[in-house]
């Protein structure tokens, strides 16, 4: 038997698991949810007005600058997560924003080197380890002006109070905004999803002594500012981001799905991650398709910096036995974890065997086999010359 939604217990466990990964965050903002990628709201925020979750990924980002005589450090996080509320009918004179909650994942900053990210990441700077979110609250909301409207858009300009957290340092900040409201059409669905959005903008300054960042001696400061800058650009949406649209995924695996993806992206906690997803392989052992997927995210999602091969090799292997190797889709993904291996004998056998079994398959699935074939068989010669 299937359920529409989590069960309880499944809700504590990874509410505990989500509780661990936050632990020190500000109590004030809300904890993640389930899925590890939205915020639970508080009921009063679901009654004062609408409420905006914020998409992470591509758009949505925190830029970190720090500008120094001998390094200017830039870090880009896309894995903000939080809500905004807005009032359900906005009145002339009342401001368009009425709370807000963020939580940003320390793991998820990028510098675009490696040996930064880990000085940026570790113990002597923002120490992911111990503290692994920033959080950020909106307290107050005031000095709201109406600066355009337009096709049904409306723009405001605003002045935002609220309390940072980074590391163990709540920090005010003042923040003047742009806030910018866009109703759904289907011209906006591809860039900003299905919904009504909202676009946040903001800068803001915070001193390097009131985040808990001094520097180790006076000579550091021709490599660390004493002012960290920061530019915020948030796309919001009326529809959750664990918002369920597969009919054939019931909602209680979507967020066991995404929960193992949010501990190994945006937290790169590989041991947390993989502990969950092997606890997730023995529940969905008989589920090829919930294998596949899997598989296919530990190989393919965009962020995961630490891709067990074994752990997608176990999960897709067991999906094409289910299937007696005859699904197109999932000996796909079985080529590919033979591929990213360095198997290339192998992941031609399996890709080729993809071909073979067009039956009922979707003609985007077969092109793709076909595709991917090619590719792999077009390197096999190449590294045979």
């Amino acid at each position: 038997m299937t359920h529409s939604g989590p069960s309880h217990t499944l809700i504590a466990v990874l509410v505990v698991l989500l509780t661990c990964a936050t632990a020190g965050a500000f109590s004030e903002v809300p904890p993640r949810s389930v899925g590890g990628q939205a915020l639970v709201i508080p009921e009063k925020h679901l009654e004062a007005g609408e409420v905006y979750h914020v998409t992470a990924g591509m758009g949505t980002q925190l830029i970190w600058h720090s500008d120094a005589p001998l390094m200017r450090l830039v870090a880009v996080c896309n894995r903000v997560v939080g809500y905004v509320v807005t009032p359900f009918d906005t009145e002339e004179g009342q401001a368009p924003l009425l709370a807000g909650a963020f939580r940003i994942p320390v793991a998820s900053f990028s510098t675009g080197s490696q040996q930064y990210d880990a000085e940026f990441h570790g113990e002597r700077a923002l120490n992911a380890g111990k503290y692994p979110e920033i959080t950020l609250r909106i307290t107050r909301v005031s000095d709201s002006k109406c600066t355009k409207q337009e096709n049904g858009r409306e723009s405001y300009s605003l002045k935002v109070a609220g309390e940072l957290q980074v590391k163990d340092k709540t920090v005010a900040v003042e923040i003047p905004m742009r806030l910018t409201l866009v109703p759904f059409t289907w011209q906006t669905m591809m860039r900003l999803g299905m919904g009504d959005a909202l676009i946040l903008r903001g800068e803001f300054d915070v001193p390097v002594a009131e985040m808990g960042l001094e520097r180790s001696s006076p000579r550091s400061s021709d490599y660390a500012s004493d002012i960290v800058h920061f530019d915020l650009y948030l796309l919001c949406n009326t529809m959750s981001p664990e918002r369920n649209l597969y009919p054939d995924i019931t909602h209680e695996r979507y967020l066991k799905q995404m929960q193992f993806v949010t501990l190994l992206r945006d937290f790169d906690d590989a041991d947390k991650g993989y502990e969950f997803g092997r606890t997730y392989l023995r529940e969905i052992w008989d589920d090829a398709q919930a294998l596949n997927r899997l598989a296919s995210a530990t190989l393919t999602e965009d962020g995961i910096k630490t891709r067990d091969l074994g752990f997608a090799l176990k999960a897709a292997q067991r999906a094409n036995e289910l299937t007696e190797f005859k699904d197109p889709a999932l000996l796909d993904t079985l080529a590919r974890v033979y591929y990213d291996k360095g198997d290339l004998a192998t992941a031609v056998k399996w890709a080729r065997q993809a071909t073979e079994h067009p039956e009922g398959a979707a003609a985007q699935v077969v092109a793709q086999a076909r595709a991917t074939l090619e590719r792999y068989e077009t390197q096999a010669r190449k590294s045979q010359d």
